[in-house]
C-alpha cells in the first residue's frame, strides 16, 4: 500500500512538473530564427533623437573617439568621478586622441560596465572594426571617424544600416535632410519663466513688446503657430530637469500677479521656483490648449534625467494624472519607458487611452529593465499605444548600436511569448511592425 501511494505521489509530482512547461502545439520549429529575421527586416520610425549636424562636426574638436561619448558615455564618466575641469580639454580644445584617453582612462576603467558604455564598444566594433577602447586603439579609431565623416556616412548608417524611414529630431536642425527628419519643439521659455530677462528676451526675439500677461500668452501662441507652419510634429515637455511634472490649474489673476512682479523688477531679478509656479503652471495649460486646438501630440520627458544632480521625483509620470484627465483628446507620449517607474507607466497607459509608452533611450539605460517591462507592457497595454525605438542619441553610431540592442530584446520577448503560447507567430509579427513602425506613423501622421 505504501509503495502504491508513493507511486501515485511521484506520478502527480511529475505531472505537475510537466504542467509548468508550456505546451504550444501550434509551434513550428525555427520560429526564433524567423522572428529575428523579420524584426531585422523591418523599416523603423525613430521617435526621438538629438543628432549633431554631421557637417558642423567637421568644424569642431569633437571628430575623434570622444564623439561616441556624446552624451551618455560622458555622463557615466562623470558619474565615475570625471571632474568638470576636464570638459574643455576633452571637447573644446585641440587635444590629441591619446591625450584625451589619458584624461578619461581612470574613469573609463570604473564605468566600462554600464550599458551606455557597452553601446559605445559595440559601435566601434561593428561600424569601425576595432575591438576595445584603449591607448593603442583610440588613435586609429579617431582616424577612421574623421575619414568616415568626409562621406555620406551619417545618412548611410541611419537610412541603410538602421533602415529608418523617419527620425523625430529634438534640437539641432539638419538642413538638407527634410526628406526623413521631422522636428519636435520645446517651449521652455514660457514654461520655466522666472525672470524679467527671459520675458524681455522673448520680446526681442519676436520683435513684439510683452507688457502684460495677455501679451505673454500671445507670444506663446505666435511661437506655437510658427512651429505648426514649419511642420512641427509634436510638442516636447522638458521641465522635469528643472521642476516637478505636477501642474495645477491656476486662475489668470494668480498668474498675472507673478507676471507683474517680474516685468516691474530689475533686469537681473530672478524669483524662487515656488513663487514662479503659478505663472509657469498657467502657461503650461495655455500650451495644452494650443496642442488641443491644433491636434498636436505632446511628448513628455519622464523618468531618468541625463547628467548628474537631478531630482528623480520631479519626473514621476503619475504626477501628470490630472493632465491626462483634463485633456482626454490630447495624445500624450511618455518618454524613456519612465525608467525607473515602469509599473506606474503601465497603469497610466492602461487606464488612459490618450497615454502612449515610448521606449526611446531606455535600452541604453538598462537592457534588463527594457526586457522586463516590454514583457509586462505587452500583457497590460493595448499594443497600439506602444512605440519601441528611439535612440535619444547625439551621433548616428550610437543610434545604430542601441537599435541592435532593441531588436535583440524585442525578438527575445516575442519568441518567449510564442513559446509560452501567449501569442502566435503571426501575432508576434504584427506586434513587431506596430511597435517599431506603424504606431508612430499613425500617431505622428508619417505617411
Amino acid at each position: 500500500m505504501r509503495f502504491h501511494l508513493t507511486f501515485v505521489l511521484l506520478y502527480i509530482a511529475a505531472f505537475i512538473g510537466n504542467a509548468q512547461v508550456p505546451y504550444n502545439p501550434s509551434l513550428v520549429p525555427g520560429y526564433e530564427t524567423r522572428i529575428r529575421n523579420y524584426v531585422d527586416s523591418l523599416r523603423i520610425i525613430d521617435t526621438h533623437e538629438h543628432l549633431f549636424d554631421p557637417d558642423l562636426l567637421k568644424e569642431t574638436f569633437l571628430l575623434d573617439f570622444m564623439l561616441l561619448f556624446q552624451q551618455n558615455g560622458y555622463d557615466d564618466l562623470k558619474s565615475a568621478g570625471l571632474p568638470d575641469s576636464l570638459f574643455d580639454p576633452l571637447i573644446n580644445e585641440p587635444t590629441t586622441p591619446r591625450q584625451k584617453w589619458k584624461l578619461i582612462e581612470p574613469y573609463w576603467k570604473n564605468s566600462f560596465n554600464t550599458s551606455f558604455n557597452r553601446i559605445i564598444l559595440s559601435g566601434i566594433k561593428n561600424l569601425y572594426g576595432i575591438n576595445g577602447l584603449n591607448e593603442s586603439t583610440v588613435g586609429p579609431l579617431s582616424d577612421k571617424i574623421k575619414k568616415a565623416y568626409q562621406t555620406d556616412w551619417f545618412d548611410r548608417i541611419l537610412r541603410d544600416s538602421c533602415r529608418i524611414d523617419y527620425v523625430l529630431q529634438d534640437g539641432f536642425d539638419l538642413p538638407g535632410r527634410e526628406e526623413y527628419f521631422r522636428h519636435i519643439r520645446r517651449f521652455d521659455s514660457w514654461l520655466l519663466v522666472r525672470s524679467k530677462y527671459r520675458i524681455d528676451s522673448l520680446a526681442i526675439l519676436q520683435l513684439d513688446p510683452i507688457y502684460t500677461l495677455e501679451d505673454f500668452v500671445r507670444s506663446l501662441k505666435l511661437a506655437f503657430e510658427n512651429g505648426i507652419k514649419q511642420g512641427m510634429t509634436a510638442v516636447k515637455i522638458f521641465t522635469a530637469y528643472s521642476r516637478s511634472l505636477s501642474f495645477e490649474k491656476v486662475e489668470a489673476e494668480a498668474a498675472r500677479k507673478v507676471f507683474r512682479s517680474l516685468v516691474n523688477a530689475d533686469e537681473g531679478h530672478v524669483i524662487a521656483l515656488k513663487d514662479a509656479r503659478p505663472l509657469q503652471d498657467y502657461m503650461f495649460y495655455q500650451l495644452m490648449d494650443l496642442a488641443l486646438k491644433y491636434k498636436v501630440p505632446v511628448s513628455i520627458h519622464t523618468g531618468l534625467q541625463a547628467g548628474k544632480g537631478n531630482a528623480i521625483g520631479n519626473s514621476n509620470p503619475v504626477l501628470l494624472t490630472n493632465i491626462f484627465k483634463e485633456y482626454p483628446d490630447i495624445n500624450f507620449v511618455l518618454y524613456h519607458g519612465s525608467y525607473p517607474f515602469g509599473g506606474e507607466l503601465a497603469t497610466l497607459a492602461k487606464n488612459y487611452r490618450n497615454v502612449y509608452i515610448d521606449m526611446n533611450w531606455v535600452y541604453a539605460i538598462s537592457p534588463s529593465f527594457s526586457e522586463r517591462y516590454l514583457n509586462e507592457w505587452l500583457e497590460t497595454v493595448p499594443v497600439s499605444r506602444l512605440m519601441a525605438f528611439g535612440g535619444d542619441a547625439m551621433v548616428a553610431e550610437n543610434v545604430y548600436s542601441e537599435l541592435k540592442v532593441a531588436k535583440q530584446i524585442i525578438s527575445r520577448v516575442l519568441c518567449n511569448k510564442i513559446r509560452e503560447g501567449y501569442i502566435s507567430e503571426a501575432e508576434a509579427r504584427i506586434i513587431a511592425k506596430m511597435i517599431l513602425h506603424d504606431n508612430a506613423a499613425n500617431l505622428y501622421k508619417l505617411h
